[in-house]
């Protein structure tokens, strides 16, 4: 799953979990990737166990922190930003586009449509299904409103900026 942390300045660091590998009930192993301009800066390794109800993390397997419980946050603090946190999708007023415009953030394929011209969304509702670096992608609205116009198929090979469709 791709998440989004994206500051007041729209500075934005995009993380993707690209592998979970179970190793037992108590164990599990996470692949997280740190892109940068849609190119691969660093790729690590977290697993993480269940002992006696609580949830402990390590990059080694060796040393293990125990990890705080936690409903998932809606904002990160850094050192000296605060970033707001999207899971699986960036709100379409974030992208180069207008609130309005679901634009492409990578490359991808259109793998399903789930609106028509005319339907009425809210924010944060899944809208396409984009295929992108072996994951499928969630797009979802980041407004209430109308579909106004829907610009791709089911099947389209994508590249990054297309106009996916317009919502007013």
């Amino acid at each position: 799953m791709r998440t989004y942390l994206i500051d007041a300045e729209k500075n934005e660091l995009i993380i993707d979990l690209t592998k979970t590998l179970v190793h037992s009930k108590e164990l599990i192993e996470f692949e997280f990737s740190t892109l940068q301009d849609n190119e691969i800066v660093h790729r690590e390794n977290i697993f993480v166990r269940k002992l006696a109800g609580r949830y402990f993390a390590s990059n080694d397997q060796k040393n293990w922190v125990k990890l705080a419980p936690q409903n998932l946050p809606k904002k990160f603090l850094n050192v000296d930003r605060v970033f707001d946190i999207y899971r699986g999708f960036k709100p379409s007023g974030l992208s180069d586009g207008n609130d309005g415009e679901l634009l492409t953030q990578m490359p991808g394929k259109v793998v399903k449509i789930l609106v028509a011209t005319g339907d009425e969304v809210v924010e944060g509702q899944t809208l396409v299904i984009l295929e992108a670096m072996k994951m499928e992608n969630e797009i979802k609205a980041g407004l209430d409103g109308v579909v106004k116009n829907i610009h791709v198929s089911v099947g389209d090979a994508l590249d990054q900026g297309v106009l996916m469709l317009e919502l007013e």
